[in-house]
């Protein structure tokens, strides 16, 4: 069967290695993902060939209106190759699913980088994909994203020596002057980085997920080995924090927060390179630092990002590739 059966150990355990496995993956395909989106319903979707999985999607759906029902499958599907052929024949998997479920929309935005070949072979199939042809903040997840390559260094001192001069001062800066840190699996410094999320959400006039949310990664990914907080003092005192995930070939930085009150002394980018020395330790191919929604020199997170990706810069990804099964509500779904 093609939808994974939850009361069969065996497959879930076999869905669950070949997706923390594939060459093109994604925490938010991790099947844990659906105790963290606990308010969406879930289905695992896979592909076999030669009865081994060749492709794989975790599914988040959640009912609109009108008992339309949009489908998520978030950085995902899971897959060893960029091919729409294949993503086309695991969706075709769990068609018959979706439309009993009443799906509008199967909406998938792989972290891919962007083909205009690969683009217009998912067009020719009859997909819609949103890429290149809509503003920069009309998609779910922004479509570009800041990451350093780690294929070429093998310790942390050659990584240090790559970096743009201004990043060596400043994360030299920090641990000269003082500030410690630790790249924490105790739950309890969970609140610790949720303080300082918050104070960085308000400072900045954007909304918050509550502490019950970050519980819930916990639950899902810190005893595992695949969550790790850092946390950033001066004086003893916590300053910057951020939450890393390692999955697949990836370290993902990907929640944040600082005081603002020592920013001389450079904590957010010690979080980072902290960070950046697990992914190492790891063997993992790339940092990620997250998403800008465009590679503008006047974006202050993007100046920030830059700094440990330069000269590269931002990697753009492929977009949004929905396959739609309710053509009328998804144009009104667009035009919310």
């Amino acid at each position: 069967m093609p939808i994974v059966n939850q009361q069969n150990e065996q497959e879930k355990a076999a869905y669950q290695s070949f997706v923390e496995q594939a060459t093109y993956t994604a925490i938010t395909q991790d099947p844990q993902w659906a105790h963290v989106k606990d308010n969406w319903e879930s289905l695992e979707v896979y592909l076999e060939e030669d009865q081994k999985i060749v492709a794989a999607m975790s599914i988040l759906m959640i009912e609109q209106t009108e008992g339309q029902v949009f489908a998520y499958v978030s950085k995902g599907p899971a897959v060893n190759e960029q091919s729409p052929q294949i993503v086309d024949r695991l969706i075709a998997e769990a068609e018959a699913t979706l439309r009993e479920k009443n799906v509008f929309l199967l909406r998938m935005d792989p972290e891919w980088a962007y083909s205009e070949e690969v683009s217009e072979a998912f067009r020719e199939a009859g997909y819609h994909v949103r890429n290149r042809n809509v503003s920069g903040k009309a998609t779910i997840q922004p479509r570009y994203t800041m990451r350093v390559d780690l294929r070429a260094f093998s310790s942390d001192e050659e990584l240090m020596a790559s970096f743009y001069g201004k990043t060596r001062y400043r994360i030299r800066y920090a641990l000269k002057n003082g500030l410690t840190y630790r790249l924490s699996d105790n739950r309890d410094d969970l609140a610790i980085f949720y303080d300082l999320h918050i104070k960085t959400s308000e400072r900045h006039g954007i909304s918050y997920r509550p502490f019950s949310y970050f519980e819930r990664l916990a639950d899902a990914f810190l005893e595992r080995g695949l969550m790790r907080i850092v946390i950033v003092e001066v004086d003893g005192k916590p300053d910057a924090a951020g939450l890393d995930f390692a999955y697949g070939n990836y370290v993902w930085y990907m929640y944040a927060g600082s005081t603002h009150e020592n920013q001389v002394l450079m904590a957010p980018y010690l979080v980072n390179w902290v960070g950046m020395q697990w992914a190492l330790a790891l063997g993992k191919e790339f940092y990620d630092l997250g998403g800008v929604f465009a590679p503008d020199n006047s974006d202050s997170l993007y100046q920030f990002k830059y700094m440990f990706t330069r000269p590269n810069g931002a990697t753009e990804y492929i977009g949004e590739i929905d396959k739609v099964y309710n053509e009328e509500y998804y144009q009104t779904f667009l035009n919310k």
